[in-house]
């Protein structure tokens, strides 16, 4: 017996091991995802929605101030989970399917439509994750996943710089608003990057490149980076008829700045 004590009393003085960065990113997506039907789409944004989070509607707005001023019951509901996510201490992203459901003011439900949601978050030390970035593309109904992918854990990283970004960000932009040319495209998206278009499920760099251009020059809105400089994120709009917004995970690796997740949306 005093041989049992002693053991559990050594284990609880053990250290321990701190979560990691991803674990909790998609912790604090599926913790969201479960207060949507619980608690509504307004509440449920306005529970983790950043001071800085920006929407476009169709130019950039503040998030909570739009929230906020939306009816308290939605006439749908949203259903999500993530898929796939790559986090650092500060800084991460989230994407995955979801299942909107139209509802009547008798409650009676219509047909779900389906799509891609695409979210980027962000933290301070010993804080919550919170949402800053959050955008969607609509297509078929999908399944679920039981699992959420970490991405770019074998992918060699170190810290990239915010003008070499912007710079980055930039060119990009430019040749998405020409006719395509997948030779140029093509080295400023990551070996496993993910691109998300309305119509689509989300595809791979090869399937991706060979879109079709956006219809104006996009500029860019907003760049947020993770404060050791290994990921980051861009938003903007081209101000096109409709206008079409964009917004990118990026990942530094040992070849600069290289496009994780890519979404343009109508």
């Amino acid at each position: 017996m005093r041989g049992l004590l002693a053991l559990l009393m050594f284990a609880m003085a053990m250290p321990v091991a701190a979560s990691e960065p991803i674990d909790t990113l998609v912790a604090a997506e599926r913790e969201f995802a479960a207060s949507s039907p619980r608690m509504g789409v307004k509440a449920a944004f306005l529970g983790v929605l950043d001071e800085d989070a920006v929407l476009f509607r169709p130019g950039p707005v503040d998030a909570r101030d739009w929230y906020a001023a939306r009816p308290d019951v939605a006439p749908f509901t949203l259903e999500w989970a993530p898929e796939a996510g790559e986090a650092t201490t500060d800084f991460g992203y989230t994407y995955g399917p979801y299942r909107l459901t139209p509802r009547d003011a008798e409650g009676r439900d219509g047909d779900p439509v389906g799509g891609h949601f695409f979210s980027i978050w962000v933290r301070d030390a010993d804080q919550p994750w919170r949402l800053l970035f959050d955008q969607g593309v609509s297509h078929a109904l999908v399944d679920f996943p039981t699992e959420a992918k970490q991405r770019g854990v074998d992918q060699p990283v170190a810290g990239g710089e915010h003008d070499d970004l912007a710079a980055r960000d930039a060119k990009l932009n430019a040749l998405l608003a020409e006719p395509h040319d997948v030779a140029a495209i093509r080295p400023h998206l990551c070996a496993d990057a993910i691109v998300l278009r309305s119509g689509q499920p989300p595809m791979s760099r090869d399937h991706g490149v060979a879109l079709a251009p956006m219809r104006a020059l996009a500029q860019r809105t907003h760049l947020r980076l993770s404060a050791d400089g290994r990921l980051a994120a861009t938003t903007g709009i081209a101000e096109s008829t409709p206008p079409q917004t964009y917004q990118r995970a990026w990942r530094h690796a040992s070849g600069g700045w290289c496009v994780a997740v890519d979404l343009v949306g109508d």
